[in-house]
């Protein structure tokens, strides 16, 4: 892996949206509305799209445990071969064993997400950012507020309460210095509302890495606020694109009509 997967501001408009596919048992749970797939459960068809409108990275969201994923690393090598970069996520966060996240990574995985292994299992992480690379490891919060200021974080994909901080788990992946951490709003997820900026400022000032919003994205406005608030290196996108509401390139189009971040590309 020649360049670094995360950066602090960007040198293409293609990277500030990161479009999420959720996954299981090998396929879309839900079928896409995007036009023109001959099978909107295809991942890789799915994914292809995203590349053809420019994407850089796609997060794979994959509800199966690790024991029912033999079909992922076949997956990986095919998205690799469309020119982007795979983050993934497996059992909502878990990480049994660096020998476990070193077959994703070789299979093609940019970064494995780390939300319930950080807490449960610390160790495997620590060994896992020995062996990879802290790059190689993204933080997932998924952030429930539990008063003004102030967000409890969630594990089991934002189900089982940890009894921590979402400012706190932050600062853990600061000292761990992963690539980039995931703060999703489990209040706006599927909401369509617009993101919780609070959070995301609360979370980047804390932990200093480059944080990607996530939960309540329902329409272009919402991404540019976002990335102009300051506090958000990248966005991820789920609902508006998976259905179809938005194409990837209009996203992109809208960014740059709207927005100045660096040197945005073409």
């Amino acid at each position: 892996m020649n360049q670094p997967v995360f950066r602090t501001q960007h040198d293409h408009i293609g990277d500030l949206v990161i479009p999420c596919v959720d996954v299981a048992d090998g396929r879309a749970t839900e079928p896409s509305g995007i036009a023109g797939l001959d099978d909107p459960e295809d991942v890789a068809a799915i994914v292809a799209a995203y590349a053809g409108g420019n994407a850089r990275k796609v997060f794979l969201d994959v509800f199966d445990p690790w024991d029912a994923i033999d079909y992922l690393p076949p997956l990986l090598r095919d998205l690799k071969e469309l020119g982007v970069r795979p983050l993934v996520s497996v059992g909502h966060g878990d990480l049994p064993s660096v020998v476990h996240a070193g077959g994703l990574l070789e299979a093609g995985a940019d970064a494995l997400s780390v939300s319930t292994s950080l807490i449960e299992k610390p160790g495997t992480v620590e060994a896992a950012v020995r062996e990879f690379g802290a790059e190689r490891l993204m933080g997932v919060i998924n952030c429930r507020r539990t008063g003004p200021g102030q967000w409890g974080a969630f594990t089991h994909d934002g189900a089982q309460d940890t009894g921590t901080s979402a400012v706190d788990v932050a600062r853990q992946l600061a000292k761990l210095r992963v690539g980039a951490i995931l703060a999703n709003s489990v209040d706006r997820e599927g909401t369509g509302r617009g993101f919780d900026l609070e959070l995301f400022h609360a979370i980047a000032t804390t932990s200093g890495l480059p944080v990607i919003a996530s939960g309540g994205c329902g329409d272009l406005d919402h991404l540019h606020q976002a990335l102009s608030a300051g506090d958000v290196t990248y966005v991820l996108v789920n609902k508006m694109l998976h259905k179809g509401q938005y194409r990837i390139d209009e996203v992109r189009d809208h960014l740059l009509e709207h927005s100045s971040f660096g040197d945005a590309g073409g």
